[in-house]
């Protein structure tokens, strides 16, 4: 068979996991494209005109109210949440080694793929972030280590900083058995990594206690940085905080390492999510199926048992996680040489970063949005029978998906406003940090420059890709 001809068959066959984010049906938009995107640009524009005239040194002050909690309510409350989050693994682990083996019946790869990775990760950051309390991979370790008669907060060994590296990394896997491996469609196969996964938790929390949590765990990293954003946060044993949405990304706290990459690769996952089913996706893989350089090289790969499609979607995958990292680190250069800031572009890079996390979440919303109300119903069904043994807990065993909850209107028009409101929060939120950093006005608006011109991209990018799958 022709090598270009096998690749193609290649790309038809090969299950696209992608398309499941959104819907292929098609919503006549009430005014052309181009009016939407230049609105777009222009609120954000006009945001940081808005900062400009209003946020001034010494105004840029944090805002909070901290409600009190009862010793009682706070102990009830965060052990019923530990409960909850290990029986949660214990159901989990179970569902995927003995409950029906098909990806869409098994409560393990719906809850872990639909339910957890989308809903409650939007739910850390847009209302509260209860990760801490419910993380069974936490709880586990500190029972582990309460057993050896060592207290939780101390540690056997000093945690190397460079352990902070890990996070992105288990982010980036994280994102490629999602969007690329065929394990995320295997129960089986989700219950190994979970279990692997506790496995590392339970050996890092015994070498390093709670430091593993705070610096190395990837978990608890990430959801640590989105949980920044939200509105509500439990910011100590006796009191939860009520600030406005992106305020406690103004927390003058000292970042921990590998959060630039932590935070640029959120963005970037979701954004090569997207961008691969869009036309420039297939006009990649048009060039490469067509590319006479590139032949011999995936010939041999093929010939290694390689899955060329994998292959191909990881190599764009890093790239454009790759690609937003440099990007975001181009601009913080423009923004040293503007502001004349003396603080390193790595100093610089880690102050700026969290600005970024609306962004993040903005797009984690507009592109899942359908997938988690569409897909999250099969959790009613998985749950009513999650080891496969007949049972109909709930009541629910035959439910049946109701894919009118939403259309491709209302995607459009959720993504639109939140995509908006991300990319405006973001620049409101910058602003005030350059006026934390320089301590004066000018500065901080010529740092901010560079920042807002990117923002509009983004903004015009990110609508431009939700678009697609909705009018093409």
């Amino acid at each position: 068979m022709h090598w270009g001809a096998a690749l193609a068959a290649s790309l038809v066959l090969a299950p696209f996991q992608a398309q499941a984010h959104a819907f292929g049906a098609r919503y006549d938009l009430p005014l052309p494209l181009g009016m939407y995107l230049a609105a777009a640009g222009i609120a954000v524009a006009v945001s940081f005109l808005g900062a400009l005239l209003f946020l001034r040194v010494g105004r840029a002050r944090p805002l909070h109210l901290d409600i009190p909690i009862p010793a009682k309510v706070r102990r009830a409350f965060s052990t019923a949440l530990g409960i909850v989050g290990v029986l949660g693994l214990a159901v989990l682990l179970g569902a995927a080694f003995s409950g029906p083996q098909e990806a869409v019946r098994n409560f393990a790869t719906v809850w872990v793929w639909v339910i957890w990775w989308v809903g409650f990760v939007l739910f850390s950051a847009l209302v509260v972030c209860l990760w801490p309390q419910i993380d069974p991979f936490r709880r586990l370790a500190a029972f582990s280590v309460w057993g050896t008669g060592r207290p939780w907060t101390d540690s056997a060994a000093n945690l190397p900083s460079a352990f902070g590296l890990l996070a992105p990394a288990g982010l980036l896997a994280i994102a490629w058995i999602e969007l690329i491996s065929d394990w995320s469609e295997d129960p089986h196969a989700v219950g190994l990594l979970v279990t692997a996964y506790l496995v590392v938790a339970l050996l890092g929390g015994l070498a390093f206690g709670l430091q593993w949590f705070c610096v190395a765990d990837p978990l608890s990293r990430i959801f640590e940085v989105l949980g920044r954003v939200a509105p509500l946060s439990v910011v100590s044993r006796k009191a939860l905080r009520l600030r406005p949405p992106g305020e406690g990304l103004l927390n003058r706290s000292e970042p921990i390492r590998g959060e630039v990459a932590l935070v640029t690769g959120l963005i970037g996952i979701v954004l090569f999510d997207g961008l691969s089913e869009t036309p420039v996706w297939a006009a990649v893989l048009d060039f490469v199926s067509d590319s006479q350089s590139l032949r011999p090289a995936l010939l041999w790969l093929r010939a290694q048992g390689a899955d060329l499609i994998q292959v191909i979607r990881t190599i764009g995958l890093l790239a454009t996680i790759a690609g937003f990292y440099g990007a975001y680190l181009l601009l913080i250069l423009l923004m040293r040489m503007l502001a004349g800031a003396r603080l390193t572009i790595g100093q610089l890079a880690r102050a700026f970063v969290g600005t970024l996390l609306p962004i993040a979440v903005a797009y984690h919303l507009s592109h899942y949005i359908s997938y988690l109300l569409i897909a999250g119903q099969l959790v009613f069904p998985a749950a009513s029978d999650p080891f496969g043994l007949g049972w109909d807990v709930f009541g629910t065993q035959n439910w049946s998906i109701n894919i009118s909850v939403i259309g491709a209107r209302q995607i459009w028009w959720i993504g639109f406003t939140a995509l908006i409101a991300g990319h405006v929060l973001s620049v409101l939120v910058a602003h005030r940090r350059a006026l934390q950093l320089f301590k004066d006005s000018r500065r901080a608006a010529l740092s901010q420059i560079p920042m807002t011109i990117a923002m509009v991209g983004l903004t015009v990018l990110s609508l431009w890709i939700l678009s697609q799958p909705i009018t093409k």
